[in-house]
């Protein structure tokens, strides 16, 4: 295990410093200010702390035991990367922090954690179980593990840029106007937006403040009267600081966010300040509840207008998708000439990476590229790292799962694809999977549906098999922006219902543990309703789909079609963008023949 000693003195310093701040324990999440999904170097403390690099997670450290707890995804490298006999280690929803407290002797005890980092949804819910342990839950103003993080990474050169409004489909003013009507409609009179893709949608900008998510870290506060205030560094904004921007909104330190609440400026006693709780971090929340406003929470309005893509949006995606359908048709040409062990797992998804860099579009991955060879394909979201990734195993299926943000959109794309000859087992398993895709992607449904009723039609082809997947069918997707969006999802947890505009993916899959793993992915787009009411897809990937994994046999008439007519769709549309490369131009011919 790599960095043992490195890690089991930070767990020491840790506990030295509880000791100074008379705290018994220190609670830590993998989570930013900004809880997004994504975090910079900087504030990948559980990582620091402990070694786990997992993306999601947290940690509990007491004065003589510590206790990390992730997902199932996890469960062999929270035991890989961290000491054991330092840490326990517990995988959700199996074991949780409530029935962990009820085996440990914490009555009394003070837990301390950051109330920048934790939303007032999490330390209401963390009080009420350290609460029900007789221990008690006490946000801090400093927090302790940048306190003995000497080499702590700093944020990355600020580089915000604008969306024009042919991209991004309406103005500032024009969104503002719909948050507007929504405030009126919950009697509010102001809100406090904590989401930074809501910030960033409202007012068109995007950033560089994460690797593969292109925003720019800020907080809003507006007031129906009185605008626009961006909650952020000032120089961190200073470039697009222009036009509407710089004449309808202003810019203030978020240090200096308690002054803005006063009477004359429209925050008197009385006045209805819309909150979201789930992204709201306590710290805020302590500011605003002892002002003399009143708090109402409800979900952030922003998060379902911004769900609804307008036609610039769709568009907009639509073009990127043809762009990346042309760079993944260029890699999967280069990947049938390899040949097993040839390469490694990351040097493929360096590869495929290098080819989208060479679109002048192209923005950044939308996310890591899971790329995973044999029993990796399993994992469902599987990390390669270079030294430690596994050769290109033959006689079994590569899955590869990626996506890229364009000037006009993003995409998420999952192919999985034969290496030498597959089995017939892979072959059933595959097309039991695409069958459920088929289903999905040509559904007709009332417009009440929401995402339960569509997970339903992916897995049913795979229960007639006596097959399943643990994950949802589909997210999300924002429009460059985060890879994964709410509120709606395909999946046994979509409560939200679909709405003519959204983007999602779609992919069922199959995993044999320590085999090999299925996913077929595209991203759809709901369109609008038909004459009758209904709703459909629009599938907007466009790539091929590997027919050498197809038992022709076990799709119907209709499911034959609808993929002769995808694959013939996917040629029209990908080989104009293959001109000079008649090799890969023919690879694509042949890949999207009719079955």
């Amino acid at each position: 295990m790599v960095g043992t000693t490195q890690h089991d003195l930070r767990l020491a310093a840790l506990r030295d410093s509880l000791a100074s701040q008379h705290l018994d324990g220190w609670f830590v999440g993998r989570e930013d200010m900004f809880q997004g999904e994504e975090v910079q170097a900087g504030d990948e403390r559980l990582a620091f702390l402990c070694g786990f690099t997992g993306s999601a997670g947290f940690g509990l450290v007491l004065k003589d035991r510590a206790a990390l707890f992730s997902d199932g995804r996890y469960t062999l490298q929270m035991v890989n990367q961290t000491n054991q006999a330092n840490w326990t280690t517990h995988t959700m929803p199996e074991e949780t922090l409530a029935g962990w407290l009820k085996g440990m002797s914490v009555a009394d005890l003070k837990i301390g954690v950051d109330k920048n980092l934790v939303t007032l949804a999490t330390f209401d819910r963390l009080a009420r179980i350290f609460g029900d342990a007789d221990a008690t839950l006490i946000g801090a103003d400093m927090n302790l593990i940048d306190s003995i993080w000497q080499d702590q990474p700093s944020p990355p050169v600020p580089a915000p840029f604008r969306l024009n409004v042919a991209t991004a489909g309406a103005t500032m003013a024009e969104k503002l106007q719909q948050l507007d009507a929504a405030l009126q409609d919950a009697d509010c009179t102001a809100i406090f937006l904590s989401r930074v893709d809501s910030v960033n949608w409202l007012t068109n900008i995007r950033g560089r403040d994460l690797a593969c998510t292109p925003v720019m870290h800020a907080y809003a506060l507006y007031h129906r009267e009185n605008g626009l205030i961006l909650l952020a560094e000032p120089g961190r904004l200073a470039a697009v600081m222009v036009d509407d921007l710089a004449s309808e909104t202003s810019v203030v330190p978020l240090a200096n966010f308690a002054a803005l609440l006063d009477p004359d400026a429209g925050y008197d006693s009385g006045t209805k300040v819309m909150i979201e709780a789930a992204s709201l971090p306590k710290s805020i929340f302590d500011i605003l509840d002892e002002s003399t406003v009143e708090l109402v929470r409800r979900p952030c309005p922003v998060m379902h207008a911004k769900a609804l893509k307008n036609e610039a949006e769709q568009e907009g995606t639509r073009c990127a998708h043809i762009e990346d359908g042309a760079s993944m048709a260029r890699f999967l040409a280069w990947l049938e000439t390899l040949t097993p062990g040839q390469l490694q797992e990351t040097e493929i998804a360096e590869h495929l990476l290098s080819i989208r860099r060479e679109n002048p579009n192209f923005i950044s991955s939308s996310f890591e590229t899971i790329c995973g060879s044999g029993p990796n394909g399993a994992i469902v979201h599987y990390r390669a790292i270079k030294g430690a990734d596994s050769a290109l195993v033959g006689d079994s299926l590569l899955l590869v799962d990626s996506g890229a943000h364009y000037s006009s959109g993003t995409t998420d794309i999952t192919r999985t694809m034969a290496i030498g000859t597959p089995s017939e087992q892979m072959r059933h398993a595959f097309t039991c999977v695409l069958k459920g895709h088929i289903a999905v992607a040509r559904a007709r449904f009332p417009a009440d549906s929401t995402g339960q009723q569509i997970d339903v039609l992916a897995r049913g082809p795979l229960w007639a098999e006596g097959l399943d997947y643990a994950h949802g069918t589909g997210h999300g997707v924002g429009h460059i922006m985060q890879v994964h969006e709410g509120p709606a999802n395909l999946s046994k947890r979509g409560t939200e219902r679909l709405g003519t505009g959204m983007l999602l993916s779609n992919e069922p899959g199959y995993y044999r543990q320590g085999e090999w793993g299925i996913r077929i992915e595209n991203l759809i787009i709901v369109n609008p309703p038909d004459d009758a009411g209904f709703l459909s897809f629009e599938t907007i990937t466009h790539c091929p789909i590997d027919k050498r994994l197809i038992n022709a046999g076990m799709l119907t008439e209709a499911e034959r079609a609808w993929l002769d007519a995808y694959h013939s769709k996917v040629e029209a549309l990908v080989s104009p963008l293959l001109d000079g490369d008649e090799v890969v131009r023919e690879w694509l011919r042949r890949a999207c023949a009719p079955l």
